[in-house]
C-alpha cells in the first residue's frame, strides 16, 4: 500500500488528507507526487482556498518518510519530490493550516512546520529522528523547524530524538492551538474560515512578507554545499545502515560513528 492524498473542498476551504493508515500515514513517493500535484491544481483556481493539511484517523497525522523504501536506487527525480513537495506547500499563496490528529515524526515535523499555523490533538506526540537512524536533515529543513520554535527547542528535539507530548509541544510554540480530540475539527475549521472570509489580497500580500522576511536568515548556497555533502557521507554511512537495520528489528541501534 503505497497511500494517497485525499481533497475535499468545501467553500474556501479545501481538506488535503494523508491517507496511508497502515503506515501510520508514512509518506512515500505516491503521496510526495499527489501533494504536489494537489497543491498545482489549487494554485490554477480563482477562489483562493485555505488549505487544511490532515492524516487519516486518529492515530497519526504522518511518521514521516516511509522508512520501508529503498532509497539506495532512487533516481534523481526520486530523490527531488520531498523537496519540492515542501517547496510547493511553502509557495502556495494563501495560508495553510496543519490538522495534527495524532503523532508526528520525522519529516513530518517538517511538514507542520512549512504550515503557516497548526492545531494539535491533546495527546498527539511529536518527535524529530535523523539522529536515531544516523542521517542529517538539510539545513533548510532544520531552519523550518527553528523558525517555528527557536533554535533551543530544535537543538533539543533534534539532538535527543526523543518525542515529546503535546503539552511540551504547546509550551514550546510548536502549536498555534492544543485541543481535545472532539474539537479538534471546530477548532481548525473555525480558524480556516475566519482566515477564508477575509480580503484574498491581504492574505496573499501578508504570507509573501512573512515568506521574505524568513528567507532573510535562509542558509547561503556554499553552507547548503557543505549540508548537501555531509547528508550524503551519512546517508551511505555503517550508522544509517545500523539505524534503519534497529528501527525494523525493534531493538537498540550500535552506532560506531562511521
Amino acid at each position: 500500500m503505497t497511500g494517497t492524498v485525499k481533497a475535499d473542498i468545501d467553500g474556501n476551504v479545501c481538506t488535503l488528507t494523508i491517507s496511508n493508515p497502515g503506515k501510520r500515514n508514512a509518506i512515500g513517493y505516491t503521496i510526495l507526487e499527489e501533494l504536489i500535484e494537489q497543491f498545482e491544481r489549487l494554485d490554477q483556481r480563482d477562489d483562493y482556498p485555505v488549505v487544511v493539511l490532515t492524516g487519516e484517523g486518529d492515530h497519526a497525522f504522518s511518521a514521516g518518510f516511509d522508512l520501508s523504501v529503498d532509497r539506495t536506487e532512487q533516481t534523481e527525480e526520486q530523490k527531488e519530490l520531498w523537496p519540492r513537495m515542501i517547496s510547493t506547500l511553502e509557495e502556495y499563496e494563501y495560508p495553510t493550516i496543519a490538522m495534527i490528529n495524532g503523532d508526528t515524526y520525522g519529516g513530518a515535523m517538517e511538514l507542520i512546520s512549512t504550515c503557516d499555523l497548526r492545531v494539535g490533538v491533546r495527546g498527539a506526540t511529536f518527535g524529530i529522528t535523523p539522529a536515531k537512524i544516523g542521517l542529517v536533515y538539510k539545513g533548510t529543513s532544520i531552519k523550518r523547524v527553528i523558525d517555528v520554535v527557536g533554535y533551543p527547542y530544535a537543538k533539543e528535539l533534534l539532538f535527543t530524538g526523543e518525542p515529546i507530548d503535546s503539552n511540551r509541544a504547546d509550551e514550546i510554540g510548536l502549536l498555534n492551538h492544543l485541543t481535545d480530540r472532539d474539537e479538534l475539527e471546530e477548532t481548525t475549521y473555525d480558524l480556516a474560515e475566519t482566515i477564508a472570509g477575509n480580503a484574498p489580497l491581504s492574505l496573499k500580500y501578508m504570507k509573501k512578507i512573512f515568506r521574505n522576511l524568513e528567507e532573510k536568515t535562509t542558509p547561503s548556497d556554499l553552507e547548503q554545499d557543505w549540508v548537501s555533502r555531509v547528508r550524503d557521507e551519512a546517508f551511505k554511512s555503517a550508522d544509517h545502515e545500523e539505524g534503519i537495520r534497529s528501527f525494523n528489528a525493534g531493538d537498540d541501534p550500535e552506532f560506531v560513528g562511521e
